[in-house]
């Protein structure tokens, strides 16, 4: 597999270094879901652009050009209805907001 732009790879473990919001949190009945710094996932894809341009948000342009997706298990909190246990969530996180996790098992 074609590693990122930053060396990122589909299927790698990462480390959050600020806490994020996950997709769909509060959203349509779901819980409100804040994934804390340091908490290890799984990435998901990689080199997603940006569908809204910073510029447009008066912001300005130094979170880069593109974001990975991670994706991340919460106990007890499920997106949708909960009969399907559903406990995977996926942020949008800056590359620089990661650290890949090295595995140290023999």
């Amino acid at each position: 597999m074609k590693p990122s732009k930053k060396g990122l790879v589909k299927g790698i473990q990462v480390c959050l270094l600020k806490d994020e919001e996950a997709y769909y949190s509060g959203y349509a009945g779901n819980p409100v879901v804040i994934i804390p710094k340091l908490t290890i996932g799984i990435i998901g894809a990689t080199d997603v652009p940006y569908v809204c341009p910073m510029k447009d948000r008066g912001e300005n342009l130094k979170r880069g050009d593109y974001f990975v997706c991670v994706d991340f298990v919460v106990p007890n909190k499920f997106a949708g209805n909960p009969i399907h246990k559903n406990n995977t969530w996926r942020c949008g996180v800056n590359p620089k907001n990661l650290k890949i996790v090295i595995d140290s098992t023999p």
